[in-house]
């Protein structure tokens, strides 16, 4: 398989964890008065599916967000993890000054990749996640700049379709922790 097959693959395997994991929590909490906390496994895995497609392609650098973040990392004053280049960069290139400060002013979250989970999970909450989904995707030239050509975001076909899944979310009443230390749990993530 050629690098260009290799990518669709990868590309279609996310879009089928993605759907999987937008059924499972519709079919466990849509349309029901239960509230879908972090608590549930379907919720767990939704956030972390979104948040890997989110994460798919990303650039390693991206000028001066980027930059700061590795010499407060090379400086000693943060974490391998908080140097690591994240979705949140894109993100908050489209939120306004209140947003921002809600999600810097966040407690127990000091990285950027904290910013950006505590973010998708206010979104779910909120049921913003489809209107945020289109003005990402539509700001196409700084799209480019934030993912390569072979991300999947930058996949029009497939990417379309993550408004509509965020869409087909809101009949699920969510009440997600946003402020706590937020983990990947392996096993709702697609092996590599």
């Amino acid at each position: 398989m050629n690098g260009t097959q290799q990518s669709d693959t990868k590309r279609q395997h996310l879009l089928e964890r993605l759907l999987d994991a937008v059924k499972q929590c519709q079919i466990r909490f849509g349309g029901r008065k239960e509230i879908a906390t972090d608590s549930d496994s379907r919720v767990i895995c939704l956030c972390a599916q979104f948040e890997v497609v989110l994460q798919h392609g990303l650039r390693k650098s991206r000028g001066l967000a980027l930059t700061a973040a590795a010499l407060k990392q090379a400086a000693g004053f943060s974490t391998k993890t908080e140097g690591e280049f994240t979705f949140w960069f894109y993100v908050k290139e489209h939120l306004n000054r209140h947003e921002l400060q809600r999600f810097y002013s966040l407690r127990h979250i000091s990285s950027e990749l904290g910013r950006g989970r505590a973010w998708l999970r206010c979104a779910l909450n909120e049921h913003s996640l489809e209107r945020y989904l289109h003005t990402l995707l539509a700001d196409r030239p700084r799209l480019g700049t934030y993912y390569e050509d072979w991300a999947f975001i930058l996949d029009e076909e497939r990417a379309s379709m993550l408004p509509t899944m965020a869409a087909g979310l809101n009949s699920i009443l969510f009440a997600i922790n946003l402020d706590n230390r937020m983990e990947f749990r392996p096993s709702c993530l697609p092996s590599t």
